[in-house]
């Protein structure tokens, strides 16, 4: 048997690839819908300056859809080479997660945003990490992945 016997038609290349992407877009309008939930409760219950950028609606969409396709693509190199994508996908969002709380953290710790980054505004912020990556982790890989196969 030839490495040619072996290779995917075109086709099929595609269309596991568009699988991925369904999943992805699915994962990122859940997480986004999520994300401005918890940004809709913390805004009614604080006052958030409009210095603070994180925790503006647009900056909200745009850092958990750039979030998701992080993951998917992640997911589409662990999926190439793993015999268990899934299994070990799901073993490196937790570290994922922990990795994302560092930039919120640094905020506020540092002396940015005029005083803004305070438990009120940088705890939600943390919220919709564990909101996002509790959708890629539960929702990505059960998708049509990069294999074609869902899961």
């Amino acid at each position: 048997m030839s490495t040619q016997d072996l290779a995917l038609p075109r086709t099929d290349i595609k269309s596991k690839s568009r699988g991925l992407l369904k999943g992805a877009a699915t994962t990122a309008v859940a997480a986004t819908i999520g994300n401005l939930g918890i940004w809709a409760i913390a805004t009614a219950a604080i006052d958030v300056p409009e210095r603070f950028t994180p925790l503006q609606p647009g900056s909200v969409v745009f850092m958990t859809v750039l979030g998701v396709v992080l993951a998917a693509v992640a997911f589409k190199i662990v999926a190439g080479r793993s015999a268990t994508p899934v299994e070990t996908f799901r073993k490196i969002v937790p570290v994922g997660l922990v990795a994302s709380f560092v930039p919120d953290l640094l905020i506020w710790a540092g002396e940015g945003y005029e005083g803004a980054a305070e438990a009120k505004t940088v705890l939600p912020l943390m919220a919709m990490h564990v909101l996002a990556g509790a959708a890629v982790y539960f929702l990505l890989p059960s998708s049509p992945d990069a294999d074609g196969s869902a899961r």
